[in-house]
């Protein structure tokens, strides 16, 4: 069936958006009179529809920070009957096509860096950077994805009609893994998950590297489900590297995958060297 986006902006519109987000999060949804005040002044709704049925979201307003105006996008949600589809990235695009419409040359948003779904798209597909890491940014959630874990997450920007979206290629075309640039290494339990392993040098030998490398699991929900105990490990170490290397610079610029490893990897440089 032909998928089809358009931008939302009715109330009946809306009501299927509200009732798609209850069933892809199982939490109270958005009130309605917030995303059509925001659709109405700035904010940027499209939905993904399969004919007449709403099959996917995003949802944006207006954001400001340090005297800049952006686009914050908040939620993007596909029913599970439609995922791994490709429909998230049309949304995204289309979405950075309206933003552009409006005048908007930055869309930010936030999503858990543990999730390597979410990172690929984000990261590699799209191009959005992130030199900012929230430490449990919404608090304790209770929905089947974030509970019983810190709402730690990445704060991305996503540089609309910038020249870098087209630089990235090239700077990334013949990546290779190289093990002196994991701050963090990893190693496969008997049971095939993977492990978090610092490196006795830790931080030292790294600052003179042109690119690093942080591993994360590639079934992030899976993992958790057989021990969250293991998952919480990945949390807590994967913040103390991504918190220091910000801090000292460094931005998350792409997704770096190796054949049948229960890994991704993803790839920062000096944020310096980048032409944003």
């Amino acid at each position: 069936m032909e998928i089809s986006l358009h931008k939302i902006d009715t109330i009946a519109e809306l009501v299927k958006m509200s009732q798609l987000e209850q069933k892809v999060w199982g939490t109270s949804p958005v009130p309605i009179h917030q995303t059509m005040t925001a659709a109405k002044n700035g904010g940027i709704v499209i939905g993904a529809y399969a004919g007449e049925r709403l099959i996917g979201f995003v949802y944006s307003f207006p954001g400001y920070k340090n005297g800049e105006v952006y686009l914050c996008s908040h939620m993007l949600g596909i029913d599970p009957e439609f995922r791994n589809q490709g429909i998230g990235y049309r949304l995204k695009m289309k979405q950075a096509e309206e933003a552009l419409k409006l005048g908007y040359r930055k869309i930010r948003w936030t999503y858990d860096p543990l999730e390597s779904r979410n990172g690929h798209l984000n990261i590699a597909k799209l191009g959005a950077i992130c030199s900012e890491y929230i430490e449990n940014c919404y608090g304790e959630m209770d929905d089947e994805l974030n509970k019983n874990l810190p709402s730690d997450r990445f704060n991305v920007e996503w540089l609309v009609g910038s020249p870098y979206l087209d630089y990235r290629h090239r700077l990334f075309a013949n990546l290779k893994l190289v093990p002196e640039s994991m701050l963090l290494d990893w190693k496969e339990r008997e049971n095939g998950a993977p492990e978090a392993v610092w490196k006795s040098s830790r931080w030292e030998v790294f600052r003179n590297q042109p690119l690093l490398f942080v591993p994360i699991p590639t079934n992030f929900q899976e993992l958790k489900e057989k021990d969250d105990g293991l998952a919480l490990d990945w949390r807590y170490k994967t913040r103390e590297v991504f918190v220091g290397l910000f801090a000292e610079g460094w931005a998350v610029a792409h997704v770096y995958r190796q054949p049948n490893e229960p890994v991704q990897y993803y790839v920062l440089i000096k944020r310096n060297q980048l032409p944003l």
